[in-house]
């Protein structure tokens, strides 16, 4: 079962594509969020790259409850910070999650 999810961790975090910004929005992605939320997101992607993963998690938390609960990429950023900070399981719960909330198609894999 831990292989399981730990393969499905993996194909999720190889799946992401690194850099995505606003300007790259997939087709029929929704973009308009509160000012307030995408502001945290993007600081949260500032922290990420930085190395600041404990910070982005908190950032990306924030976006999400500010109105970006609906926006698949927040949630994967989050995830992926918890990887890297080999926080297995949280990881694997938020992949999990997303995959049921959002389903692989908004995996932003493309």
């Amino acid at each position: 079962m831990l292989t399981r999810r730990i393969l499905w961790t993996a194909l999720l975090t190889f799946a992401m594509q690194p850099g995505i910004g606003w300007d790259s929005a997939l087709a029929g992605e929704r973009t308009e969020f509160p000012p307030a939320a995408r502001q945290r997101y993007e600081q949260g992607r500032d922290l990420q790259k930085k190395g600041q993963l404990n910070e982005a998690i908190t950032a990306f938390e924030e976006a999400i409850t500010l109105g970006m609960d609906a926006f698949p990429r927040v949630h994967l950023q989050r995830a992926k910070s918890n990887l890297d900070l080999k926080n297995y399981d949280t990881a694997i719960a938020q992949y999990t999650q997303f995959i049921e909330n959002f389903g692989l198609e908004d995996s932003c894999r493309y």
